[in-house]
């Protein structure tokens, strides 16, 4: 028990329930278990999925903007946390019902869609509690719900299928009140102005509304190209749903969904990679990779043999693993820093990545039915994605002016120095970034909120600096610093 609850406190497990909705969405349109007929991916498949799709994009764009308003101790949120679950577990009954009968199973897909939509808005406002660097360990880790379904779902029938898929959105309810309530009781217990760990944009004024922050011209700028890029790059997702088989070649040999297996186990490795290289996530920085995995994935459609579709496949589902994981990480980062609310940069991101698996699915099967040549849209999506990646965004936006000027001398003396400590007793980025803000003399609430994260997360990153160095006190550290920074 003792180790269950290191784990829990360690990885934040009930956090990672929103991986039971990405489940969810997987078991649904890529497996067998709800929709006897299907045996992989074919994301157009039935008559509830035009439905789903034009709901979630509506509800992700509308409804990130209205929960954004929701004062935090509104009564709204228990409904809603209520509903949103429940909505989806019987969208997905009516859709199971409603094979063959294009009305219930489209009543279906509405349903699912705005549940699915609106439990993913539900999550981002859930995981704000959490402070950045628990956020980077969650979200990845959360793609390992996906593993045992890979496993399992691709065998299950009739009402076992439809009862197991049932139970994803149900069981991802539930934890949702869990840290609702861990979020509540945290707040009641240091106070309603929490402002270190949560989001400015969504402090309450006067305790009646929520707080509406202006965003600046840049970070606003900046956001927006995001949103296209990832608009551009799913329509070619959504083209490619379009046109797959049920299953890839190698799905078909085995019998097992190799492709996304490994997906998933991406997601979690790159979960891995930030528990142990402490490497701070932004767009910008994971973009590199996207573009031109969307171009590979796009030229390997075009090829024929066994190798070339499972490799479009398997980098297709990677691609779109990663960049779910990398909207919240994307969005809830800018949320804690103040720059937009967690809600409406959540339902900005998600609204364009849908809204581009809406056009690009229904672009091609417009293409199919007049039968414009593959190659020549394969073409055009290239160029497309292309375009994307001159216009993405390359870095975030400066800071405020004063940042801008650059450090004045001492600054950059003592930076020097903890970068020297940092490669002589292997101190990590985060400890190194930590060592100066001590070294300037700075307290632990001042790097609290300077970084986003909890004082528990400062007090045992000290912790560790000081037992790296084989030191007791920021006295000793700042004596330290300045004398590596003088040997200079």
């Amino acid at each position: 028990m003792a180790s269950l609850g290191y784990i829990e406190s360690a990885f934040k497990l009930r956090y990672m329930g929103i991986g039971l909705v990405w489940a969810w969405l997987y078991c649904s349109y890529s497996t067998s278990a709800l929709f006897s007929e299907r045996q992989g991916q074919s994301i157009n498949a039935d008559a509830s999925w035009l439905a789903s799709a034009a709901a979630v994009v509506i509800v992700f764009l509308v409804g990130g903007m209205a929960l954004s308003r929701i004062p935090r101790t509104s009564s709204l949120w228990l409904p809603l946390r209520l509903a949103a679950p429940l909505l989806m577990a019987v969208g997905t009954i009516l859709s199971y019902l409603g094979v063959g009968a294009p009305m219930l199973s489209g009543a279906g897909g509405l349903l699912t869609g705005v549940g699915y939509a609106l439990l993913s808005l539900l999550w981002a406002q859930a995981l704000m509690v959490l402070d950045i660097e628990e956020m980077e360990v969650a979200i990845p880790l959360s793609f390992i719900v996906i593993v045992p379904c890979v496993v399992v779902f691709p065998h299950l029938r009739g009402l076992s299928g439809l009862a197991a898929t049932v139970l994803l959105p149900l069981a991802s309810g539930v934890l949702l009140l869990l840290c609702a309530r861990d979020g509540e009781a945290g707040e009641r217990a240091e106070g309603s102005s929490r402002k270190g760990d949560l989001p400015c944009a969504e402090l309450c004024v006067d305790g009646n509304r929520a707080a509406r922050i202006p965003i600046e011209r840049s970070w606003r700028v900046y956001f927006l190209r995001v949103v296209l890029v990832l608009a551009v790059l799913y329509v070619s997702v959504g083209w490619l749903s379009s046109l797959a088989e049920t299953r890839d070649g190698l799905h078909e040999l085995v019998d097992f969904d190799v492709a996304m297996l490994l997906s998933s186990l991406a997601s979690v490795a790159l979960g891995v990679t930030i528990v142990f290289f402490s490497k701070k996530v932004s767009f910008s920085g994971l973009f590199r990779w996207a573009v031109p995995f969307a171009v590979v994935t796009l030229v390997l459609r075009e090829m024929p043999g066994l190798w070339p579709g499972f490799a479009a496949s398997a980098i297709g589902e990677t691609f779109d693993s990663l960049i779910q994981v990398l909207v919240y990480l994307f969005a809830l980062t800018l949320a804690k820093q103040g720059k937009v609310p967690a809600a409406l940069g959540v339902g900005l991101l998600n609204g364009a990545v849908q809204a581009g698996v809406l056009v690009g699915n229904v672009g091609g099967e417009l293409c199919v039915a007049a039968g414009v040549p593959l190659t020549t849209v394969g073409l055009l999506l290239i160029c497309l994605v292309s375009f994307a990646g001159v216009v993405a965004p390359s870095g975030e936006p400066a800071e405020d002016a004063d940042q801008l000027v650059g450090a004045n001398a001492v600054e950059r003396a003592l930076m020097e120095g903890c970068l020297r400590l940092q490669e002589r007793f292997g101190l990590s980025d985060r400890e190194t970034e930590i060592a100066f803000l001590l070294a300037q003399g700075r307290s632990r609430p001042y790097i609290r909120e300077k970084l986003f994260i909890s004082k528990n997360t400062v007090a045992t990153h000290i912790k560790h600096i000081y037992q790296k160095l084989g030191i007791h006190s920021k006295e000793e550290l700042i004596d330290l610093v300045t004398a590596v920074a003088s040997q200079g």
